[in-house]
This record gives structure tokens, C-alpha cells and sequence, in this order.
């Protein structure tokens, strides 16, 4: 329970399902987690729940999130259980974004007897929706948690601008930000304009939505070292490129990814180089290639505690490639958070219990953390709702 970043209640839920109350464990997931059925499929439980597990210890962690899965899937066939009808507070919150961290967020308030309008341009989901690729979820299985939530609080289509965010934050007691990172980081090296190179966030998007669209050609190289990367890569892979490498500055220690996501990028075939670094994209209209070159691990460490990669002189070589994916990273894609106070990365700046520099405003999420987990941004959202909670009970 205390390994899983929403607590759910891990005893209770398995033993009612092997006392066949399957219902019961899906009410006691979902009592805990916004996402719960999505959360069932594609939460890296080797970082969480099953990497303590007790069981462990004597041959293999007992599948908790399968068995989550099972319970919130056999609910979702069988219709969802009846919801009490929450205590009214008399108070309105907003939540920007909703995505993972605004869901966590906008559930937890209703259930503290808050109304919640939940603002944001696209259908509720943001990363899973957009981004997550279909292999690892489908999109019934998201559906099963926002057709679920979409009782609780209101969903207002509405692209936020600096006006449009002053008007929210004026007719509501609080608000609370879960924009994301919608933009991605470029390389800033030269061929990054040509056709054929394509931003990560891109790529995912256009994959999922249009496949049938999408011409990869034979040869695919992916730059980055994180799990976004190696989503890109088994994409291009079921795309039909012939030979995909991905290639990353440091070493496989310093990569972080989830183990069984590095276990099936191989399985389908994803060449992965370590100690390699771009140093230009090659050709004339269309990408051709990428120049790189070879690195060791120097002394010196970053802000994220990992070893500096340093070039080594007279090492360049080309890879061919036909499109080349950019996965290094994202940051925020709003500009109406100017005034608002920044950390390292560009990522808004909260104090105790989730407040930022602006009065009465919240946020959480990937946006003040960087990138993470499905659950860690909607753990964020529950715990800053009960923040919001003790900050309107007092005001």
C-alpha cells in the first residue's frame, strides 16, 4: 500500500476477490485511484506495488496490477456500481487539464463535496488518450475510467488563454493547474527542420490516430534514453520500418526506463546503442541520415546525479535512416503561466501542499515534477484536492 503512489488498499481488494466480490474490489481501486482501469494496465508495478510484495521473497510477487485489471474490468462489463451522493460544500473549484493529475484532482474534490468544472481543448485523457500507444492501451480500457468519471464534475471544451485563465480563477474559490508537457525539447542541431525528423509527442499522436497515414520507410533511428522513447520505437517497429535503433548519449545503467518496456522494445527487434550522441542531422530536403558520435562517461555529474557524456574527438560516423524521432524530453505548452514561478527545467514551482506562487492557485502533475508516471500524476491530483480542501475549509 505504501508503494503504490495512491494507496489503494492492496489486502482488502485481493481478498475480495478470492471471496468472488469482484465488485467490491473494483469500488475499493477506484475509492483510491481516478484511473484505476488504466492504472490496471499500464502502471510499471515492477517500480511499485509488486517491487516489495512479500511474496517475492519466497519465489514471485503476487500480479497486483493484473488482478487491479481483472476487478475494474469485470465492473466495467457489468455496469458501475451505485455512488452515494456526495455532502455539497457549497464551494466550486476549477481544474485546468484533464489529464491524469486534473482527473486524480477533480474526482477527489467531488468526493470532498465540491462542484468542479474541469476545463481543457481535447476529451478528457491527455497522455493515455494522446499519446500512450495502442499495444499498451486500448482506447475501451481509458473509456472505462472516463465514462466513469464524467458523473462527478463538469467537462468544459475550452482552449486557456491568459484571459480565459484570469475569468476561471475569478468566478471559482480555487483552481487548480494540470496542463502537462505538450511541447517537446528539440536537439538544437542542425537538420532538425528537415522533413522526415519529427518530434516525439508528434509522432505518438499521428501513429495512434492515423496509422494508415503514416510512412516511417525502412529505416527509423530514435534519440533519447526514457520510456517515451521506447514507446517510439516498438511504434515504428508495428509501423513496418525494416530496422529501428534507437540511440542514447549515456550507458543502459543511466537510462531510465521501466524494465519491461527496455525487455519489449527488444523483443520487437529495436537495435539499442549506448555511448552515442547526434551531432547533425544529414540531407538535402528529406532527412538521409545522422551524424553522431561516440561518448564515455566523464567524472562530472548533471543536476539528475548521472555521469556527463563526453564526446570523443575523431569518433563520428552516420547512421542511414528515413525518419529520425526526437525523444528527449518535453516541457510546458502554455504560455499564460508567465507570472507564475519556475524551477530548474522550466517546471512551475509549488510549496507545501501542492500551491504556487499565485494565491489560491494549485498544480500538480508532470508539469511541476517533469516527466512520470500515470499514477504519480494522479496521486498528485488526490493529494493537492485535499490541500485545496483544508485551504477552502479555513478561508
Amino acid at each position: 500500500m505504501a508503494a503504490c503512489p495512491t494507496h489503494i488498499n492492496v489486502p482488502k481488494f485481493i481478498s475480495m476477490i478470492r471471496t468472488d466480490n469482484i465488485i467490491g474490489a473494483a469500488e475499493v481501486v477506484k475509492t483510491s485511484n481516478a484511473l484505476a482501469n488504466t492504472c490496471g494496465k499500464i502502471c510499471p508495478e515492477e517500480v511499485f506495488c509488486q517491487s516489495v510484495c512479500t511474496r517475492g521473497k519466497q519465489d514471485s510477487p503476487i500480479q497486483i496490477r493484473e488482478l487491479h485489471f481483472f476487478a475494474t474490468q469485470q465492473e466495467a462489463k457489468k455496469g458501475f456500481s451505485a455512488t452515494k451522493i456526495f455532502p455539497a460544500s457549497g464551494k466550486n473549484v476549477a481544474v485546468i487539464g484533464a489529464g491524469p493529475a486534473g482527473l486524480g484532482c477533480a474526482f477527489e474534490l467531488s468526493k470532498l463535496g465540491y462542484h468542479v468544472d474541469v476545463y481543457d481543448a481535447q476529451k478528457p485523457g491527455g497522455v493515455p488518450r494522446k499519446s500512450i500507444p495502442l499495444f499498451r492501451l486500448a482506447p475501451r480500457e481509458l473509456e472505462s475510467d472516463t465514462k466513469f468519471l464524467s458523473g462527478f464534475f463538469a467537462t468544459k471544451k475550452c482552449l486557456v488563454d491568459s484571459k480565459t485563465f484570469e475569468r476561471i480563477h475569478r468566478e471559482h474559490d480555487a483552481t487548480f493547474l494540470a496542463v502537462g508537457l505538450g511541447r517537446d525539447r528539440l536537439l538544437g542541431i542542425a537538420g532538425e527542420k528537415l522533413k522526415g525528423v519529427l518530434p516525439v509527442l508528434q509522432f505518438l499522436e499521428k501513429a495512434k490516430t492515423a496509422p494508415s497515414k503514416m510512412n516511417v520507410g525502412k529505416k527509423v533511428v530514435i534519440v533519447g534514453g526514457g520510456n517515451v522513447s521506447l514507446d517510439a520505437a516498438a511504434t515504428a517497429k508495428r509501423l513496418g520500418a525494416e530496422s529501428v535503433v534507437l540511440i542514447y548519449r549515456r550507458g543502459e545503467k543511466e537510462m531510465r526506463v521501466w524494465k519491461g518496456e527496455l525487455d519489449e522494445a527488444r523483443r520487437q527487434g529495436v537495435e539499442i546503442r549506448f555511448l552515442i550522441n547526434p551531432v547533425s542531422i544529414l540531407g538535402k530536403n528529406k532527412v538521409a541520415g545522422i551524424k553522431c558520435m561516440r561518448t564515455r562517461l566523464g567524472k562530472q555529474k548533471d543536476k539528475t546525479g548521472r555521469p556527463v557524456p563526453v564526446e570523443i574527438k575523431g569518433s563520428d560516423f552516420t547512421i542511414d535512416a528515413d525518419t529520425i524521432v526526437i525523444a528527449i524530453g518535453q516541457t510546458i505548452d502554455a504560455n499564460w503561466l508567465g507570472d507564475f514561478e519556475r524551477k530548474v527545467g522550466g517546471y512551475v514551482k509549488v510549496r507545501e501542499n501542492f500551491r504556487t506562487s499565485l494565491h489560491g492557485v494549485f498544480a500538480g502533475g508532470d508539469m511541476i515534477a517533469g516527466e512520470g508516471t500515470i499514477v504519480q500524476s494522479v496521486s498528485h491530483g488526490k493529494y493537492a484536492a485535499r490541500a485545496i480542501h483544508d485551504y477552502l475549509s479555513v478561508k
